[in-house]
């Protein structure tokens, strides 16, 4: 969910070792962790908790991953987006265990959406992974960014992402908003350290968030470099489009379904032929993709004051990401 204003956003969501590479393995861990999910036990620093996702399906037919998350007394399924930091979450839904600070919460997404609300703090529970005190945002009202009067919430309506089809967004990018402001991804506020490192499945098939992976998961993992607060600077090549290759930041962001190509050369115009390939690459880690008609992939390449590669949910079926807070990398594995 690539985001403008104060934080990232959409555009437009147990104690195991899992090997990714066995489908029914990863189908059969999810499944234990649902069976075992409301007496699940506060995990130890040394075992990675996987967390079930959950692909639904909003108005135009978007799949997008939702997560359970406990707000103190009460569950909801939330956004899961890796374009965007901080749990923001309407106060109706939040329950009384979260508590207001006094301290007013704002931002903007790139669809154009504001929120309007104040920081929080709660009890929070992502899976077997606990956490106290947790800031989070709770969202009293929503209306569109002067600059975008038809964004999701033009003429009343209520956005997808904020009433339609979840309550919330659960933020876990790598970047959080600048100056402290709200809210942080707070995966790295639970308990034992558990969030400093996960990985994200986006597959369809059998989605899961695994927090604190072991060496045997991490290790399939291709590393790049990105300093705490930063995405990582990669480049796309795309056949026969003008410009060929963008090179610039790269967002890996579950919250957005297409790949979206900022450029400030000559943006693509029209349609791309069918099958046209495109590479991705970072560091030593490449990936190459077919988009256009006949694939289940869309690119749009548009121009902008600045070089941009913002890598959609569509794309992250192919791949996992690895995000190491502590380390400050990012890691790529194709599946």
């Amino acid at each position: 969910m690539a985001k403008g204003g104060a934080f990232r956003g959409l555009g437009v969501a147990v104690g195991l070792v899992v090997a990714f590479g066995s489908a029914a393995r990863i189908a059969a861990v999810v499944a234990a962790v649902l069976v075992g999910a409301v007496a699940a036990p506060a995990t130890s620093a040394g075992a990675p908790v996987v967390v079930p996702l959950f692909v639904e399906r909003g108005p135009h037919g978007d799949p997008r991953l939702g997560i359970d998350v406990a707000i103190g007394e009460r569950t909801a399924r939330v956004l899961l987006d890796t374009g965007s930091a901080g749990l923001r979450v309407l106060a109706s839904r939040a329950g009384a265990a979260a508590r207001r600070t006094g301290r007013a919460a704002a931002g903007g997404y790139g669809s154009g959406l504001a929120l309007h609300g104040e920081e929080a703090t709660t009890p929070l529970a992502i899976g077997a992974a606990r956490g106290d005190a947790v800031p989070i945002e709770l969202v009293d009202s929503f209306d569109c960014l002067p600059e975008q009067p038809n964004c999701p919430a033009a003429n009343g309506g209520t956005p997808e992402m904020f009433g339609v089809l979840f309550p919330g967004i659960l933020g876990v990018s790598a970047v959080d908003p600048p100056g402290g402001r709200c809210c942080a991804n707070p995966l790295p506020a639970l308990a034992g350290g558990v969030g400093q490192s996960y990985v994200v499945h986006a597959n369809f098939a059998n989605p899961a968030l695994i927090l604190n992976p072991d060496a045997a998961t991490t290790g399939r993992f291709t590393m790049v470099d990105a300093a705490r607060g930063t995405s990582p600077h990669g480049c796309i090549r795309i056949t026969g489009a003008e410009p060929n290759e963008v090179c610039g930041e790269v967002l890996f962001d579950t919250g957005t379904p297409p790949c979206v190509v900022t450029t400030t050369g000559i943006g693509h115009e029209g349609a791309f032929p069918p099958r046209t390939p495109v590479t991705i690459t970072l560091g030593a880690w490449s990936h190459t993709f077919e988009v256009g008609p006949g694939t289940p992939l869309r690119l749009n390449v548009r121009r902008g004051t600045t070089n941009r590669i913002v890598v959609g949910l569509a794309m992250l079926q192919d791949f996992d990401v690895y995000y190491d807070l502590a380390g400050s990398r990012i890691g790529l594995s194709q599946r």
